[in-house]
């Protein structure tokens, strides 16, 4: 498994290495003439960079971050949810959790619910 000293590595790396040039090849280039070489992929390693920060440091879920049918982590467990429902009243803020045929809720708490890394964790986890 990669760890972030190394996906950061890699991620400049790539910032390094990636140049545009204005030149249709530099091997048949003439002689004396300059190129101009842009960075080229900034962007794409910034993204890069964003990823590898949201792998190895989530950052808590904020309740309207919440959605229906999605899986979150739940801290205060130590296990994974899939969200049922939502209530949102002026005095609390209500996650309900169905596991098999019962229902289960949860106060919303600052830094208790976390994105987890899987797309689809259908039939994982527990309740």
């Amino acid at each position: 498994m990669l760890n972030k000293e190394e996906c950061q590595k890699a991620c400049l790396y790539l910032l390094k290495h990636c140049y545009e040039t204005d030149a249709p090849a530099l091997e048949n280039g003439e002689e004396g003439k300059t190129y101009t070489f842009t960075p080229s992929g900034f962007k794409e390693s910034e993204i890069f960079k964003q990823l590898i920060e949201e792998y190895f440091y989530p950052q808590p879920l904020k309740f309207e971050n919440l959605k229906k049918d999605m899986w979150i982590w739940d801290d205060k467990y130590k296990e994974c949810r899939k969200i049922y429902k939502i209530y949102n009243t002026f005095d609390y803020q209500i996650l309900l959790f169905r596991c098999d045929k019962n229902e289960e809720g949860a106060f919303f708490e600052d830094g208790r619910f976390y994105p987890i890394n899987i797309q689809r964790f259908e039939g994982e986890g527990k309740c």
